[in-house]
Order: structure tokens, then C-alpha cells, then sequence
């Protein structure tokens, strides 16, 4: 099942399709006090959120800083046409009530017109947020057993995958099934530039921590030139990459970074007619990286 959470101000639109609720947002379907941007999503990872709101690891809350950033969404002058959450939504183990906090804290975002789209990492449970995000349990996934989410905007078609192997487990996979279907997926919507999230990142070392399945994965996106770009967290590290011409960035951590002087924050990421441009906000103002941007050209 994918978890797609629509818009509080428009509850009829609880039983569409993930990638429904976002073609139909893109359209300017629901209305809003803010006007909303087809083009633009705003990209959030590993935001580890835990049901205390006062518990810290390494020196954050975490409650807080996603309270910042949700604070920072809805403050911005056009609303997105989506917001993504790309795995380790909880904290470490997945727990229901760690769902239930995450759910108390997305309202405003949801109040201000803006679906949420929900990956899955090594952090989370996947029955535990089904079971928490109730509302959605008749939507279905591509892929059974997996939490895939395709939202079709204007210029581009976002592909969310699920990398969950085993909570609190640090490596990620894809898995058979979902490496098969994604080809078939991305043929089929060739028309339009592919962008590809997963929450681990490629890791093709001896001893894996990342992605296991990193080698298959790439060989099926580095020939699909309609994939522009690939998108991943995991590491806690903002950082912008390529593999050949394919564009690869590491979302950074809402929540706490392993090493002191790496920025945590968000991603604003506006969809251009041949590229993108992202733009970094961090949880600390004064961060040298701070509104940082990179742009990118899409390969031909």
C-alpha cells in the first residue's frame, strides 16, 4: 500500500490513487488559500521522529527541528505540489506511537493544502505505519508486500521505492519483485523525464551498508535515459552527485548528522522544462550551505 495523506481541507479525495491525488493536485483540482506550483515538491529524509517529543540523539531533538521544517513549509509564499518524506520516518524501530506523532505533526502541512508522500527506511515498520495511517489501507501497491508511490506531475513522473529489508537492520533492498517491475513502470511512462527515489543509497563496497541490490539497480537506470535523476538519504549527508550523465543526490537528514559541520534540513526542488534546480534549507540559519543551490541539466 502506498501512504499518500491527503489534503485535511479535501477528505473526498481519501480513496484516490497516490498517483491520482497528485495528477489532480498538479491540475489545480483543490483550492487553497496559497497558490499552489505544479513544478515544485518538497523533499524531506530520515526525519526520525519518535513518539517523546523530547528525545534526542547525538545533540537534536528531533521533534523539534521536524517542527521547524513543518513550520518552514507552510510559511512559503506557493505551496508545493507535493510534500515527500523519503524513509526513516520514525526513529529506530517503527513504533505505532512514533507514527502517531509524525501524523500530529504533518496536519498543518495537510492543512495548508499539501499531500504527503511517505517512504520507507531501514527506521520503519511498514505494518505500523499502515495500521497508523488508517485512511489509506484500500490503496494498493504495485508491488505487493512494498510501499511504492508514482506521483505524475507535469514535467516529470516521481517514482518513490521501498528499500525497508528489515526495521533497524542498516542495509536496504529492492528486492526481485520490485526490480522487475520497476523497468516495466518507467517504460511505460517514458513520455516524461523519471525521477527515482529510495531511501538507501548506492553502495557498491565490500561490506554493504547501503543498497545490496545497487549493481541491478543501476543497470536498469543508466540505459533508460528518460531517468534524469536519482534521489536517496540514508547517510545523513547532503551531497550532489553523478554516475555518468545520470544526476544522483543524497537528501540530508531532517533529524541528526553523524559528523559535526554537515548541514541537516530540507530540499526544495523546482521542476524545470529540461532540469531542476534544488535548494538546501537547513535547520541552522547561520550554516555556511545554508539556501544553497545546485542545478541540473537533464541528459538527452
Amino acid at each position: 500500500m502506498p501512504i499518500s495523506l491527503a489534503p485535511l481541507s479535501r477528505r473526498k479525495f481519501l480513496g484516490a490513487s497516490a498517483a491520482g491525488l497528485a495528477s489532480l493536485f498538479a491540475r489545480g483540482s483543490f483550492a487553497a488559500e496559497k497558490e499552489a506550483d505544479p513544478h515544485r515538491l518538497f523533499l524531506l529524509s530520515d526525519t526520525h521522529i519518535d513518539a517523546n517529543p523530547k528525545k534526542a540523539n547525538r545533540g537534536a531533538v528531533m521533534y523539534e527541528n521536524m517542527k521547524q521544517v513543518i513550520g518552514e513549509l507552510t510559511a512559503m509564499e506557493k505551496r508545493a505540489a507535493g510534500v515527500i518524506i523519503n524513509g526513516d520516518c520514525a526513529h529506530s524501530t517503527g513504533e505505532t506511537g512514533d507514527y502517531a506523532r509524525l501524523l500530529e505533526l504533518l496536519k498543518p502541512v495537510r492543512e495548508a493544502g499539501m499531500p504527503v508522500h511517505l517512504g520507507m527506511g531501514n527506521h520503519d515498520h511498514r505494518e505500523n505505519v499502515w495500521n497508523a495511517f488508517a485512511e489509506t489501507k484500500e490503496s494498493r501497491s504495485a508491488v505487493e508486500g512494498r510501499q511504492i508511490t508514482i506521483l505524475k506531475l507535469p514535467r516529470a513522473n516521481v517514482f518513490v521505492l521501498d528499500s525497508l529489508d528489515k526495521t533497524n537492520v542498516t542495509p536496504g533492498v529492492l528486492g526481485e519483485q520490485q526490480l522487475a517491475w520497476l523497468p516495466k513502470a518507467l517504460d511505460a511512462a517514458a513520455d516524461k523525464p523519471a525521477i527515482v527515489m529510495v531511501h538507501h543509497q548506492l553502495d557498491e563496497r565490500p561490506v554493504i551498508k547501503g543498497l545490496t541490490d545497487t549493481k541491478v539497480l543501476l543497470e536498469i537506470l543508466q540505459p533508460r535515459k528518460q531517468v534524469k535523476l536519482l534521489m536517496y538519504g540514508h547517510t545523513h549527508v547532503w551531497e550532489p552527485t553523478k554516475r555518468e550523465d545520470l544526476h544522483c543526490v543524497n537528501l540530508p537528514t531532517v533529524a541528526y548528522v553523524f559528523k559535526e559541520g554537515v548541514p541537516n534540513g530540507w530540499v526544495d526542488l523546482q521542476l524545470l522544462e529540461n532540469g531542476a534546480v534544488l535548494q538546501l534549507h537547513c535547520i541552522k540559519k547561520d550554516h555556511p550551505q545554508h539556501m544553497e543551490r545546485i542545478e541540473l541539466k537533464w541528459r538527452s
